[in-house]
């Protein structure tokens, strides 16, 4: 399955804005229960206060409120600063805060008239102005979760980037080793003053690179357009070797909506015409066929040429290695590509890949 984390799509907007709804219900949550706190303590401890003060205490919420948001404002001006040093900057913020929220609790006593008495300041941190060292505590938690979560964002979207960018290395490493082939074929009609068949090797040519430039590399393909493909290059060969090649291609309907990586035989196709097709003089045959087994896609490639000494196909082919390389890039270890040697001569190529269909079946 080509692997596409949705995380990784996440734009920055989206981000933001899931930052700051949580930041809004953070808030809501936060001060509505340290409202509820001072209130139940006022039930308990000066009932009398209870609700002559309770205009005040909503105004020294809704400022508790405004101040921290203005803390959370000053630290999202420094993205790139650590958590740790986020962490102080809040912390140093809410310090510097108390002695004006202080100031702010006192006033509102006196208009409540309620007699706030001879309270210090670190008898106010101690019994009202902690909750802006809890609220740090609870808001960088927030804040660091969501920084990971960012990474973990970015870190998806980078590893997407790389596994698209190999795809797409690997998929065009193959074009040039076919354009290669192809316009060496062409050179060599020139030189046999083939001329007709050199200019009907040269539209061939032109219809199969059009179909691949129009071809998305990250994307899958259908099964039957896959051995369209590959009959349209196998035209190709057909200008310079006639009737030395023969296809078979038998792709049933039942699987003709399955999806494999695009030119996936690509590669095997050219190897039995380089290998199996070119040396011979009398030909031979390309065969291309898929079947259903055990829920799995078999796709084989087949020729009836002379086969590979020990059935031991050279490492250092760019197309054997390239193919067997997009298979672990897309499917990882659900997928795989082997050989053997056939019985009445020549090669098969067998691919193994899980079914997907474009109905999603």
């Amino acid at each position: 399955m080509l692997a596409r984390a949705e995380s990784g799509e996440l734009s920055e907007k989206a981000l933001a804005r899931e930052r700051l709804r949580d930041f809004v219900l953070f808030q809501i949550v936060f001060w509505s229960a340290n409202l509820l706190i001072r209130t139940l303590a006022a039930l308990q401890y000066r009932p009398e206060y209870l609700w002559t003060y309770m205009p005040s205490r909503l105004a020294i919420v809704l400022a508790g409120v405004g101040v921290t948001t203005l803390i959370h404002l000053a630290v999202s001006r420094f993205p790139h600063w650590t958590t740790l040093q986020r962490l102080w900057l809040g912390l140093v913020l809410c310090g510097f805060m108390l002695g004006p929220m202080n100031s702010l609790e006192k006033s509102f006593a006196v208009m409540a008239g309620v007699s706030p008495g001879a309270m210090s300041f670190i008898g106010y941190v101690l019994n009202f102005g902690w909750v802006f060292f809890m609220w740090a505590g609870y808001y960088f938690a927030q804040d660091h979760a969501h920084r990971a979560r960012r990474q973990s964002v970015e870190l998806v979207r980078a590893q997407a980037a790389a596994h698209q960018a190999q795809i797409k290395m690997l998929r065009y490493q193959l074009n040039p080793h076919f354009l290669f082939n192809t316009l060496n074929a062409i050179s060599t009609l020139v030189l046999e003053h083939r001329n007709a068949d050199a200019e009907s090797m040269l539209l061939r040519l032109s219809r199969f690179m059009r179909h691949t430039i129009d071809t998305d590399p990250e994307q899958l393909a259908r099964l039957d357009e896959e051995a369209r493909t590959q009959l349209l290059y196998l035209e190709i060969e057909a200008a310079r070797f006639g009737d030395r090649l023969r296809v078979d291609c038998d792709i049933p309907p039942a699987l003709a909506d399955c999806l494999v990586p695009s030119l996936l035989l690509q590669p095997i196709v050219e190897n039995c015409i380089k290998h199996a097709i070119g040396p011979s003089s009398a030909g031979g045959v390309v065969r291309i066929r898929a079947i259903e087994r055990a829920e799995r896609l078999k796709v084989t490639v087949e020729d009836d040429g002379p086969g590979l000494p020990n059935a031991k196909p050279n490492p250092a082919s760019i197309g054997l290695r390239n193919t067997r390389e997009r298979l672990h890039t897309i499917y990882g270890a659900d997928a795989s590509v082997g050989f053997h040697a056939r019985a009445s001569g020549g090669l098969c190529v067998a691919f193994d890949l899980p079914i997907m269909r474009t109905n999603g079946v």
